[in-house]
C-alpha cells in the first residue's frame, strides 16, 4: 500500500501553486516586455495573479486559526511563508509604484515598467470584461459608460485626431488604441502600453486628445527608451491645445516664477509653508524660485533644469506648460521627423547633446529662440 507521505500535503501544494503562479506571472510580463506586446495576455495574467494570492491567504488563514486553536504541531511554517511570500512581493512592486506614482516621480526602471504592463493587463481586462458598451473605428476601440451620450460622434472624431498625429509624425499604430472614457482610479487620466483613460463624458475634450497621443507615440517605445517627462508630456500637451495657449502658458509659468522669486527670500518659513500647501507641485516650484534667483535671468534655465536629474521622470508641474509650448516650437522650427527623432534618442544626461546631433543647434541658441518664440506666438 502506497504511503501517504509519497504526495505533498495540502499545505505544500499551496505553497507550490503560490510560488509556480508567481514566477510565471513574472516571466509572462518579462516575455511580453520583451516582445514589445501592446495588449498583453490580460485574462492569463489575472488568473496567475489570483493563483499568486489565493493560496497565500488560505495559508495564513489556516495558520492563524490552528494558532488559535493551540494545534501547534500542525502548523508548518516555512510552508506558510512560501504561500505567502509570492503575494507579498507582488504587494511590495504595487506599493512602491503607488508611492511614486503620488510623488510624480516616474523612473523607467525595471520593476517600473513590470508594474505597468501588469497594471495594463489588469485595466485591460476590467475594460474587455467589465465596461458595458464599446465601439469600434479604424484605429481605435472605445469602450464607454452611460456618460458618453455620443460615443459614435466621440470615437470618430478622436479617430481623425489619431489619423492627423499619424500623418504628422509618420507613426503608424501598431494596434488599435483601447480608449477607456473614464479615469484609471482616483480620477487620473493616463495612457501606458495599448491603453488610454480619457473623460468619462461626452464630447471628448482636450484630455481624451492628450491621452491619444501618449497612446501613438508610445506604441513605438522600445524597452529602453525614457525620453524626458518634458518631451513625453510635451508632446501630448501640444497635441492637445493650439500654438497660442500654450504659449501663453508657457510665458505665464516664467512670469509667476520670476515674479514670486524676489519675494521668496524676504518670506518667513510659516509664509512659505502656506504659500506651497496652496501649489500642485510646491517641490517644483520652490527649486525653480531658488533657480531663478540665483541666475541672471528668467529664461536661461529652464531646459537644462526641466530635463536635469531633479525632473527627468517628474510628472508635474512646470513641465506640463514649458513643455507643451516648447514641443510645439520644435514641431514647427524643425518639423515632426527631428522630434521622433529626438524624443527616442534621449536618455538622462544625454539631452543637450542629442539637441546639438538631432537638431544641429546648442541647446542657448535653442532655448534663446524658443522663448522669443513664444512672446511672438502669443502676441506679446
Amino acid at each position: 500500500m502506497a504511503s501517504s507521505h509519497a504526495f505533498p500535503s495540502r499545505d505544500a501544494r499551496r505553497a507550490m501553486i503560490a510560488l509556480a503562479a508567481g514566477v510565471l506571472s513574472v516571466v509572462l510580463l518579462e516575455v511580453e516586455q520583451r516582445l514589445r506586446v501592446l495588449h498583453p495576455a490580460s485574462f492569463l495574467f489575472v488568473l496567475l495573479l489570483a493563483l499568486t494570492f489565493a493560496p497565500g491567504v488560505a495559508a495564513a488563514a489556516i495558520t492563524i486559526n490552528r494558532l488559535l486553536r493551540g494545534c501547534w504541531r500542525a502548523i508548518h511554517i516555512r510552508w506558510t511563508i512560501a504561500a505567502v511570500l509570492p503575494g507579498l512581493i507582488w504587494a511590495g512592486a504595487v506599493g512602491y509604484a503607488l508611492h511614486q506614482f503620488n510623488r510624480r516621480d516616474i523612473p523607467r526602471n525595471w520593476a517600473m515598467r513590470m508594474i505597468e504592463l501588469a497594471g495594463a493587463s489588469v485595466m485591460e481586462a476590467r475594460a474587455v470584461y467589465l465596461t458595458p458598451h464599446r465601439i469600434e473605428t479604424q484605429r481605435l476601440v472605445m469602450f464607454y459608460g452611460p456618460g458618453v451620450f455620443n460615443p459614435q460622434r466621440d470615437a470618430n472624431e478622436m479617430d481623425r485626431h489619431v489619423a492627423r498625429m499619424e500623418e504628422l509624425t509618420g507613426l503608424r499604430l501598431r494596434a488599435k488604441i483601447f480608449y477607456v472614457r473614464g479615469p484609471m482610479f482616483a480620477g487620473r487620466h493616463v495612457s501606458f502600453r495599448g491603453l488610454a483613460f480619457g473623460t468619462a463624458q461626452s464630447p471628448a475634450n482636450s484630455i481624451d486628445r492628450h491621452e491619444l497621443a501618449h497612446a501613438i507615440i508610445g506604441q513605438h517605445e522600445q524597452p529602453d527608451s525614457y525620453p524626458p517627462t518634458l518631451l513625453s508630456e510635451g508632446w501630448a500637451e501640444s497635441q492637445s491645445n493650439t500654438s497660442q495657449e500654450l504659449a501663453r502658458e508657457a510665458l505665464r509659468q516664467r512670469k509667476l516664477i520670476a515674479d514670486w522669486s524676489a519675494s521668496w527670500p524676504r518670506m518667513s518659513e510659516p509664509e512659505r509653508q502656506s504659500f506651497r500647501e496652496s501649489l500642485v507641485d510646491p517641490e517644483g516650484f520652490a527649486r525653480l524660485l531658488t533657480l531663478v534667483g540665483t541666475r541672471a535671468g528668467a529664461d536661461a534655465f529652464w531646459l537644462r533644469e526641466l530635463t536635469g536629474p531633479d525632473w527627468y521622470a517628474h510628472d508635474n508641474g512646470a513641465v506640463y506648460p514649458v513643455g507643451g509650448a516648447f514641443v510645439d516650437y520644435l514641431l514647427r522650427r524643425y518639423g515632426a521627423g527631428k522630434f521622433v527623432r529626438l524624443y527616442f534618442a534621449v536618455r538622462p544626461g544625454t539631452f543637450e547633446a542629442e539637441c546639438s546631433r538631432v537638431l544641429g543647434d546648442d541647446l542657448d541658441t535653442i532655448e534663446r529662440d524658443f522663448w522669443d518664440d513664444q512672446q511672438r506666438v502669443a502676441g506679446h
